[in-house]
């Protein structure tokens, strides 16, 4: 096939793995990232050598805390100085859309007895409102198709967490808690009066759940996209939702198109524990998903869309090994020193 000369000395300059993100001053080849929700410091970051970035909105995960403009546009613009590159970098922000948290903006203490998102709820808290997460106690699941829940995100009049990371700068969104769908189609109980208990309206299974958490990040996306056309999403986890869309037992008419609109919407997909993993925070032994590898690949790479694989170690020899594996399987990976996400460790080779 004919390829025009100098695009193939621009795909000859390229690392080997870099991939295309978009972005308001254009397209940006992203080689290796970082996640870091803690301690972070613009100054910092605007002087690391990472190609892509993702951080929290805020210092703190609040809004009295939250980044400037001008301070994630210094991160986008990386400093000429010593440890910068002069190059421009891809910064996303955190968003969880499937648990809200005790410590984030949007919580009301009246929700549960003392306040805290592990007690018991009252009856002032919103109906989307479910389980605490066992592993993440000041977190609790939602119900991401309430449209109440979703008018926290964005709404109309632009209030919504997604308007704010958007009327930041952010290029993106990295968006957490994605496999809650699994969650609800899977593993609510039936019956009962519990937060986790089925409700009247809940999916009816793990498709329909699949197809409302895809028309959630569709129509979020779109909405980003009226104010920051080149706006994209990164959902976080959620591998199998296009499996699960594609093929349940109950189709609907639309489910290719809104597959195809999901694709769209995402520039990439972040994927947590996929090579180290076990019960420990960090540093498990290699326990390779071959199942998530596979579909990352089936369903992602292969619909060119770039897999961010992060795994919570920090001994040389595991990270080296990860990072070779994840390459080869064709992936851009980060080695997160803690699971607390605290530490900024040194761009994948």
């Amino acid at each position: 096939m004919y390829r025009p000369l100098v695009a193939l000395l621009f795909a000859a300059s390229l690392p080997a793995h870099a991939e295309t993100f978009p972005t308001a001053d254009g397209p940006v080849e992203v080689d290796n990232w970082a996640y870091l929700l803690q301690r972070a410091e613009p100054a910092r970051l605007a002087a690391a050598r990472h190609d892509l970035l993702v951080i929290d909105f805020a210092r703190f995960g609040d809004g009295a805390s939250k980044f400037t403009p001008q301070e994630i546009h210094d991160m986008q613009h990386s400093s000429d100085g010593p440890g910068g590159d002069g190059q421009r970098k891809v910064v996303v922000s955190y968003l969880s859309i499937g648990e809200a948290s005790d410590f984030r903006d949007h919580w009301r203490a009246e929700w549960t007895r003392n306040g805290s998102a592990n007690q018991p709820l009252t009856a002032a808290a919103p109906a989307w409102l479910g389980p605490f997460n066992p592993d993440w106690p000041e977190s609790r699941k939602v119900r991401y198709w309430d449209p109440e829940w979703q008018a926290v995100i964005f709404n109309d009049a632009k209030t919504g967490w997604l308007d704010q990371i958007v009327a930041q700068g952010f290029d993106g969104a990295y968006l957490d808690i994605v496999d809650a769908y699994y969650f609800w189609g899977n593993e609510s109980s039936g019956g009962g009066t519990s937060p986790a208990a089925k409700r009247p309206g809940d999916p009816a299974d793990g498709q329909d759940a699949a197809r409302r958490m895809a028309r959630f990040i569709v129509e979020m996306t779109r909405h980003a996209r009226q104010s920051h056309p080149k706006f994209f999403v990164i959902p976080q986890n959620g591998e199998f939702l296009l499996n699960d869309l594609r093929h349940g037992s109950a189709p609907e008419p639309g489910d290719d198109a809104l597959a195809a609109e999901y694709l769209d919407a995402i520039a990439a997909i972040g994927i947590e524990d996929t090579y180290y993993r076990g019960d420990d925070d960090e540093n498990n032994r290699l326990a390779i998903d071959t199942d998530k590898v596979a579909v990352l690949k089936q369903d992602f790479l292969a619909a060119g869309k770039p897999v961010l694989v992060v795994d919570y170690i920090n001994q040389p020899a595991k990270v080296a090994d990860f990072q070779k594996r994840a390459r080869a399987d064709g992936f851009i990976p980060y080695a997160a020193p803690t699971r607390a996400l605290d530490r900024l460790a040194a761009p994948a080779r």
